[in-house]
């Protein structure tokens, strides 16, 4: 009995309670006030349908939460160099940059490392811009369909490529960022309809990505157009035998994303 009373002793004398905040309080307010009863009443008030309809006035989870300032560690795409300081939401944050250690809170020790530059990265490692990577990524998933002429002679040249790409709402604003094969490709050949060969677009003068392209023979006669093949779906056939293992693997770098 006394080793009750003790232990029991030891329960009452907690002196730091756990409390725990309730994240999915919502305040309500009915729609329709009840009517007041007279004091010391008898009769209990009479609720209606009516009276249980209710007005949400305040609900945590419909409140727009305010952006926190965060610290990034490393190059985040679409989002900012390393060392930048960037306003995102809190969920995000949390989920996407600080739990996989992409970035730090905003402190003020913290502003004062990236002041110093001690965060910074060197110019030549950073990428041109924060959307080159993902600029990058879109044209390497690409296959652009090159159609030429299949009645007049031609050579395809940097401008063939650039207006390929302006059909499928990618603007390449210079030749000079579009570098073809050392290999001239003429024709029209039809031993080269529906084959690949490879270019590389440069990106604000920095980065260079290479795109896999498919010749397709075209005619303004509507009855000597040839049927396309679906070229995207097939293993590529190099034009070039040079770029056949390049093009086996950005095509199994496309299967794999």
């Amino acid at each position: 009995m006394d080793g009750i009373l003790r232990n029991f002793s030891k329960l009452l004398s907690v002196q730091s309670p756990i409390h725990q905040f309730n994240r999915t309080l919502i305040i309500l307010k009915r729609r329709h006030p009840v009517q007041l009863q007279k004091k010391n009443s008898k009769h209990k008030p009479i609720l209606k349908g009516r009276h249980f309809v209710y007005d949400i006035v305040e609900n945590p989870e419909r409140m727009k939460q305010e952006k926190i300032d965060v610290i990034l560690t490393q190059y985040v795409e679409g989002l900012g160099h390393q060392g930048e300081l960037v306003s995102v939401r809190p969920t995000y944050a949390y989920d996407q940059l600080l739990l996989p250690k992409l970035a730090i809170y905003a402190s003020p020790d913290n502003l004062e490392s990236m002041k110093n530059n001690l965060h910074q990265t060197k110019d030549e490692e950073k990428p041109s811009s924060i959307h080159a990577l993902q600029t990058a990524k879109y044209l390497k998933k690409m296959v652009v369909s090159v159609s030429m002429n299949k009645d007049e002679p031609w050579t395809i040249e940097p401008w063939h490529i650039r207006v390929s790409l302006r059909k499928m709402n990618v603007h390449v604003l210079s030749d000079d960022s579009i570098e073809l094969p050392e290999h001239p490709i003429s024709g029209p050949d039809f031993t080269l309809e529906g084959k690949s060969f490879v270019v590389y677009i440069t990106i604000n003068k920095k980065e260079k990505v290479p795109v896999e392209c498919n010749l397709h023979h075209w005619s303004t006669k509507l009855a000597d157009r040839l049927p396309r093949t679906k070229f995207f779906t097939r293993t590529p056939i190099s034009i070039l035998p040079e770029q056949t293992e390049l093009l086996m693997s950005m095509r199994g770098n496309i299967n794999n994303n």
